[in-house]
């Protein structure tokens, strides 16, 4: 049996979503989405008592009436921000935001398919790829468990590449240094 895996978005491909959007409503959707690793039903019921703007981070009532802390970015911040100057709640449906991000990938190259929830996958791989500690992201998904995460996490090939290079060229520059090191002394 086959089972569907989401592709999380390449950086080219976030960087095309984001330009895609033509209103401040489809900004704020995928900004907020892509920044918070927020779950669509958790942005539609967001309220502004929910954010602590001193403390940077989002009180977020999730699956199971469980209650989690979500780090607000600077950009998730613009957008709340200014959409909570006029308005007491975001006010949009799951439904609505799952159809805006489907037609915002459509002004897109993008051809794998984009949902709300491939926004919260691309999260997960951008904090991981970024440093993140994998504890840290399961707290911040709201994940009872770390297996759960684990699905979360699978890098695309370009991903595991630069991943790849990253830590195994820092281990080839210290045994050439160390070689260097025994050369000149």
């Amino acid at each position: 049996m086959l089972t569907y895996k989401r592709e999380p978005l390449e950086d080219d491909e976030i960087l095309a979503l984001r330009k895609a959007c033509k209103t401040f409503e489809e900004e704020l959707i995928v900004n907020v989405l892509l920044e918070t690793g927020m779950r669509v039903s958790e942005l539609s019921n967001l309220t502004e008592d929910q954010i602590s703007w001193q403390r940077g981070c989002i009180t977020v009532t999730g699956k199971g009436n469980v209650r989690r802390v979500t780090p607000l970015s600077s950009t998730a911040r613009f957008y709340l921000a200014n959409h909570f100057k006029h308005n007491a709640r975001i006010g949009l449906s799951p439904r609505l935001m799952q159809l805006r991000v489907k037609a915002v990938a459509g002004r897109t190259p993008i051809r794998k398919p984009v949902s709300p929830h491939v926004l919260r996958h691309t999260f997960a791989v951008c904090y991981l790829h970024r440093g993140g500690n994998a504890r840290a992201l399961q707290s911040i998904l709201g994940h009872s468990s770390l297996v759960t995460t684990d699905i979360y996490l699978n890098y695309s090939g370009v991903r595991v590449i630069e991943d790849f290079n990253k830590i195994w060229e820092k281990d080839e520059d210290k045994e050439k240094n160390a070689q260097l090191t025994l050369f000149l002394n």
